[in-house]
C-alpha cells in the first residue's frame, strides 16, 4: 500500500480522487469505483501498488498495435481494479476485483 497521488481533500473532510474523469469522492474507509483507490485516515491510498494479478509474455498480435514489430514478444502486466465498467472486458474477473478477492504477487517496483 502506497499513499496516492493525483487527489485532494474536500472541506466536508471527504477525499476528491483526481485521478480519472469519475472524480470519486470517499468517506473514511471508502473506496472509489476501481476498489483500489481508499481514504484510510483522510488519505488516500493506492492499495494495489507493487501488486500484480499477472504477468505474461505475450505475442504482440494479440494486442491492439496494428502491424506493430509482427513476430516479437510483449510484456503484459496488470493489476486489480479499473475506473472503467465495460460489459464485454476480457479481464472483468480481475478488473473488477477487490484486491483481497484477486491473487496477486508482490513485484516491488
Amino acid at each position: 500500500m502506497k499513499e496516492a497521488l493525483w487527489w485532494k481533500t474536500e472541506e466536508d473532510g471527504r477525499i476528491l480522487c483526481t485521478l480519472c474523469p469519475r472524480y470519486c469522492r470517499m468517506g473514511e474507509g471508502q473506496a472509489g469505483f476501481c476498489y483500489i483507490r481508499k481514504n484510510i485516515g483522510g488519505r488516500l491510498y493506492s492499495l494495489g501498488y507493487g501488486k500484480s494479478t499477472g504477468f505474461a509474455i505475450d505475442p504482440i498480435e494479440k494486442k491492439p498495435l496494428n502491424h506493430f514489430l509482427p513476430g516479437t514478444g510483449i510484456l503484459s502486466f496488470g493489476t486489480a481494479g479499473c475506473n472503467l465498467g465495460c460489459r464485454f472486458c476480457q479481464n472483468w474477473s480481475i478488473s473488477k476485483a477487490k484486491l483481497d478477492d484477486a491473487q496477486s504477487l508482490s513485484a516491488a517496483p
